[in-house]
């Protein structure tokens, strides 16, 4: 497969780079450009995280980040523009199942920059990483069922629907279904 230990790869995470977007590790310097999208109330509408009240809120953010880089594992790419230099968004792995060789995907985006197809060229090339660099066999990503955004970015990148689990986690007071998308290695790289 000619995949490196995993561990060694994350253990300092590399840069990826796509035709308009740079993904790479976040420094506490990203803080005014985090703070800009996590403090809009709509881009965590469908996240588990409330909006960010303060710059303090990601301070906090930011200490856990750069605590799973220092653990060495998969922490969250920052989405930087190549346009304009701004950190628009991050890009991560989670839920790693070493045995079986899948993971699960998130990601989050700047409003400002909805709808011109960052995130799913961000997602494209983790993807990328994930099957050639970890050796992974599925990665799979999920969204709340009225999240029409989320569920268009993961087709877009190659992922197919496979269905809706019910009630699957309980947040912001509420029970909610999400959407589950998934790609296998096969399909990437043939």
């Amino acid at each position: 497969m000619g995949a490196l230990n995993p561990p060694d790869m994350l253990a300092d995470l590399p840069t990826l780079e796509t035709e308009r977007l740079l993904l790479r590790k976040i420094t506490m310097g990203d803080i005014e450009d985090i703070f800009a999208y996590a403090s809009d109330p709509e881009v965590p509408k469908y996240m588990p995280w409330e909006p960010h009240r303060s710059l303090e809120d990601t301070k906090e953010y930011l200490a856990r980040v750069l605590e799973r880089y220092e653990q060495h594992w998969p922490g969250p790419w920052g989405i930087v523009h190549k346009g304009d230099g701004k950190l628009i968004g991050s890009c991560s792995f989670h839920s790693w199942n070493r045995d079986d060789r899948r993971i699960e995907m998130g990601y989050v985006l700047s409003r400002a920059y909805w709808g011109q197809g960052y995130m799913a060229e961000a997602v494209r090339a983790v993807i990328d990483f994930g099957f050639r660099a970890l050796g992974l066999n599925r990665i799979e990503a999920m969204c709340e069922v009225p999240n029409t955004g989320s569920a268009r970015v993961m087709e877009k990148a190659g992922m197919t629907y496979e269905g809706t689990l019910r009630q699957y986690v309980f947040e912001k007071g509420t029970y909610r279904d999400l959407k589950i998308y998934s790609i296998l290695r096969s399909q990437w790289i043939g």
